[in-house]
């Protein structure tokens, strides 16, 4: 009776350990990596952003902090972005 619970709390433990010694999951890994490589292709390739949102409003510019410590810009460069972004909203509605 002692023999018989030896073996069969060995063959638990050794049944509960061979998931940890089995190795890496090769499948899974290869996978991941042509997920990552497919996720670095999209984010490089440049999408056309669109000048009026989908419901017909001009496209909303955001200018990046122009004041204080942390200032990102001056205020000359945001003027100039506001102008483009106008130039940009009434050529867009010539061409339509």
């Amino acid at each position: 009776m002692k023999k018989l619970l030896i073996t069969l709390t060995d063959a638990l433990t050794i049944s509960a350990a061979f998931p940890a010694i089995a190795g890496p999951d090769w499948q899974l890994i290869e996978q991941a990596r042509k997920a990552k490589a497919a996720k670095m292709q999209r984010e490089t390739t440049p999408s056309p952003q669109p000048t009026v949102a989908d419901n017909g409003t001009p496209k909303r510019v955001v200018l990046p902090l122009d004041h204080g410590p942390r200032a990102q810009t001056t205020p000359w460069l945001n003027r100039q972005r506001l102008l483009r972004a106008e130039q940009e909203a009434r050529k867009g509605k010539s061409q339509e």
